[in-house]
């Protein structure tokens, strides 16, 4: 069916896409807030570090194995109250942290956190391919996403503000109960579906299951993303650490370097959607667009290996914020799912892709620790990195196929 967009109610689709970065912010910063106080509460409840370990691991199991499920949920019950049940699920679960009393509780909290977060990535795509047209969808794809670097960069200093002055619980306290004010704008404000195409799956869940799995481009798109992911989660789990310890940043200004890091990813992310639509607007084809700012991305994000091989401390620093640039990336990958996805399944595809790519958050910083921890070298892990962006760029140049008239 020929897409149809209902232009009379066009300017209501932009709040909710503010709205939905502001909830990727809260998202973050509700995901992060564990990693931030964890020193005080793992002195309060005598945690030893793998006990720690089993509670920071928490959250990206439930968050994982839920993708699916509400990837299949979205495309078949409304968008506007699952998704304001999940993130009330998410505000109550980081809330009720502040109240855990050991390690069980503790752990119950994450793994709820988990569940009520999947709803993210499958929830958002969701409703940009319900707004707007496939060559409308880079610039409100990548501003719903930005909000999640925004969180990152944003809930380092204001999280360890409230933890200095008020203690650990009531960061997780008003964290969490604040978010739910975001409820109310999502409900009043949430517009009908602009794109009129196919119309809600009539698959059961076993047959959507198996077109998706027997799908070239849902394993090409899903590989795809986990390269990336293996790529960010490196960053993210290790960049303080190795700016701290290879690098020598000093303490107190390792907050201040690595939220500038975000921020560039933050800001290079909107870039890209903006570079889609003016190389469109330009003559390109939209698969060709994708393409290069994915491409571009991943060849960018290399630099990191450079950045950790140079002597100087600014050289590698300011290599490492280059590869920040890397942000572009999130535009094309963000809009491959809506463009290779039966329309009728873009939450399944999304919960998918996102249950496939984020193992990396799992497996990746144990494989770097066992790296770093036998060569004693950060060197080899960014090297690594940088072979699988280059596997990541061939999975979606040469695996994919960024067309709705080839194999879905």
């Amino acid at each position: 069916m020929d897409l149809e967009v209902e232009n009379s109610r066009m300017p209501r689709r932009w709040t909710p896409v503010v709205l939905l970065s502001l909830a990727s912010l809260i998202n973050y910063m509700d995901r992060g807030s564990l990693s931030v106080a964890l020193p005080f509460v793992a002195k309060e409840m005598h945690l030893d570090p793998l006990q720690e370990g089993w509670a920071l691991s928490a959250f990206s199991v439930t968050y994982v194995l839920s993708q699916m499920p509400v990837g299949w949920l979205v495309d078949r019950v409304s968008l506007k109250w699952l998704y304001a049940a999940c993130f009330a699920l998410w505000c109550g679960a980081s809330a009720a942290t502040g109240l855990a009393t050991g390690l069980m509780t503790l752990i119950l909290c994450r793994l709820l956190l988990g569940m009520g977060e999947a709803i993210y990535l499958p929830g958002g795509m969701k409703f940009i391919a319900e707004q707007f047209l496939p060559e409308e969808r880079s610039i409100p794809a990548a501003v719903f996403d930005v909000g999640c670097k925004l969180g990152l960069a944003l809930g380092l200093v204001v999280e360890v503000w409230i933890l200095r002055r008020f203690g650990w619980r009531w960061l997780f306290l008003s964290t969490g109960f604040g978010g739910l004010v975001w409820l109310l704008p999502w409900l009043l404000l949430y517009p009908k579906p602009q794109v009129k195409d196919a119309p809600p799956t009539r698959l059961g869940s076993w047959e959507a299951l198996r077109k998706t799995l027997s799908s070239r481009n849902a394993w090409g798109m899903a590989a795809g993303y986990a390269c990336w992911n293996y790529f960010w989660y490196l960053v993210l789990n290790w960049g303080p650490t190795y700016l701290y310890k290879a690098r020598g940043v000093p303490l107190e200004a390792l907050g201040w370097v690595a939220s500038a890091f975000y921020l560039i990813v933050a800001m290079t992310e909107v870039g890209g959607g903006w570079l889609v639509k003016r190389l469109v607007h330009g003559g390109w084809t939209l698969t060709r667009a994708i393409r290069f700012v994915i491409a571009a991305g991943f060849a960018i994000g290399m630099i990191a290996l450079p950045a950790s091989m140079v002597t100087g401390r600014t050289a590698a620093v300011g290599l490492f914020y280059v590869s920040a640039l890397s942000g572009i990336v999130m535009a094309g990958l963000l809009m491959v799912p809506l463009q290779v996805s039966p329309r009728n399944q873009v939450g399944s595809w999304v919960g998918f892709q996102n249950f496939i790519g984020n193992i990396p958050g799992i497996a990746g910083p144990v494989i770097t620790g066992w790296i770093v921890k036998r060569t004693g070298s950060f060197v080899p892990a960014f090297a690594l990195a940088a072979v699988i962006c280059l596997a990541g760029i061939w999975c979606y140049l040469g695996w994919v196929r960024l067309d709705r008239n080839a194999e879905a």
